[in-house]
């Protein structure tokens, strides 16, 4: 039996209901839907609908069936067609028709948008805990390694010297941009579209600032159309997550290629990695790799769903109810990429020795061409100057920090006999402590930057 049969003369085909039901999926919201109807209950409780005892065995039932739920004890049938109608027929068939009032000025568009936003919110806060914690082994990470000196890359082409400190910190302040994303996602979201009904607005006079407060809302919708068409704490929330998910690839990205035997400056832990069925001596970053590949899927559900939504007209269609699966599914997806990332930071074996080997002379170009301009020739004629020197060096197969002040001199007259002072690696990083650089003090600033503010994120929860 449909609970909707009223106003048809023959049942759905078999296919059609197999077509239209979303209970496979949709059956995540269990948790937010019983809330909603606790609430819901109680503001009918408030307006007479219902008469305090009424209420209880409306309220027992629910949480009954939610326990049920969790203890696999419920039987769904295939004419339940989603979440609502499942728990509203388990209700009805366990209490009668008590039960069978709980719908009253609801709609199932008010219903769903208002789990819907309540399951948003919870999830983000459980994502935003996750990069808290990718965060905290990010400066665990800066601390273990700090005074590691590596080549930093543009291009994949060496560039200059950094320290891997803060190559690691530049993920801790990206991840800290990530967070306010989500923490607007949630603003979004925090709207309650309960009380709206189908989409004119319920006719019975609950008390709807109440309800929202109840279930923990900034505030109601304020106004009906709006609350049950709107979509866009959906899209926000996959942009925010593929956004997370789109760098993670990146560092991903970066760590597959240092891996490599080719670079050598990580090892994988070999918890997080995998090998060969035909090859004995792989050992493959399938944790990193899996990180980058899922980035495609975030930016897919993202665009599966606009796509979706964009034809979409107010207030209600069923082309809404594709907005679950790509939601649940990057959700999900988002809060494993972030374990396994932070697991596979915690017992990355970094081999300084490699890193060391891989310091080229000629990433201390721009040192030797700022050398210049300190001695009073324009940077643009220095880096000029220097650009001779690199090529000169090619073509006679010279290490550039081996050549002479003597030698130097022969292409620029600022060159003085102390420019063999430049050619040192510790004191290229010690001249950029510029505010964000990569010198000493400046990146032990950026860490205990951040664990300032990885403290007050702790002290304000």
């Amino acid at each position: 039996m449909k609970m909707w049969e009223g106003r048809f003369s023959k049942p759905s085909d078999r296919l059609m209901e197999e077509f239209h039901n979303s209970l496979s999926f949709d059956q995540k919201l269990i948790e937010e839907d019983i809330k909603g109807s606790i609430a819901w209950a109680s503001a009918l409780n408030d307006i007479g609908v219902f008469e305090s005892e009424e209420y209880e065995l409306v309220k027992t039932g629910l949480e009954g069936i939610l326990k049920d739920f969790y203890d696999n004890k419920i039987e769904f049938k295939p004419q339940d067609e989603d979440i609502h109608m499942a728990v509203e027929r388990i209700l009805i068939e366990r209490i009668g028709d008590t039960g069978a009032r709980l719908h009253t000025g609801r709609s199932r568009n008010d219903q769903v948008a208002t789990d819907c936003r309540l399951y948003v919110k919870r999830n983000l806060s459980d994502i935003y805990k996750c990069i808290t914690e990718l965060q905290k082994a990010i400066i665990t990470r800066a601390e273990t390694d700090f005074g590691i000196i590596l080549p930093g890359y543009t291009h994949l082409q060496q560039a200059q010297p950094i320290l891997l400190s803060h190559y690691w910190m530049s993920a801790f302040y990206l991840l800290e941009r990530e967070k306010s994303r989500l923490n607007h996602a949630v603003k979004t979201a925090d709207m309650m579209p309960l009380g709206a009904g189908a989409m004119a607005g319920s006719g019975f006079e609950v008390n709807r600032n109440k309800l929202a407060q109840t279930l923990q809302f900034a505030y109601p919708s304020q106004n009906s159309i709006d609350a049950v068409s709107s979509r866009d704490f959906i899209l926000e929330t996959l942009s925010a997550i593929s956004s997370i998910a789109i760098h993670c690839s990146r560092y991903a990205e970066d760590l597959i290629i240092w891996s490599s035997r080719e670079f050598g400056f990580v090892e994988l832990d070999d918890a997080w990695s995998t090998g060969s069925s035909i090859m004995p001596q792989k050992k493959n970053p399938d944790s990193l790799e899996l990180i980058r590949g899922k980035s495609g899927r975030f930016i897919g559900n993202y665009t599966r769903f606009a796509s979706t939504l964009k034809g979409v007209g107010l207030t209600y269609y069923k082309d809404l109810q594709e907005d679950k699966e790509p939601l649940f599914d990057s959700l999900e997806q988002i809060e494993l990429v972030l374990k396994v990332l932070t697991q596979v930071l915690l017992t990355l074996k970094i081999k300084k020795d490699n890193m060391a080997r891989d310091l080229d002379p000629f990433l201390l170009a721009t040192d030797l061409a700022d050398y210049l301009v300190r001695k009073g020739l324009p940077f643009r004629h220095a880096h000029k100057v220097i650009g001779k020197i690199v090529a000169h060096c090619i073509s006679n197969q010279i290490q550039m920090d081996k050549m002479t002040a003597g030698e130097l001199k022969t292409f620029s007259e600022y060159f003085s006999d102390d420019v063999t002072a430049v050619f040192s690696w510790e004191k290229s990083i010690e001249a950029r402590n510029v505010e964000g650089g990569t010198g000493y003090q400046s990146v032990r600033k950026q860490i205990e930057d951040a664990k300032s503010l990885i403290g007050s994120i702790s002290d304000s929860n």
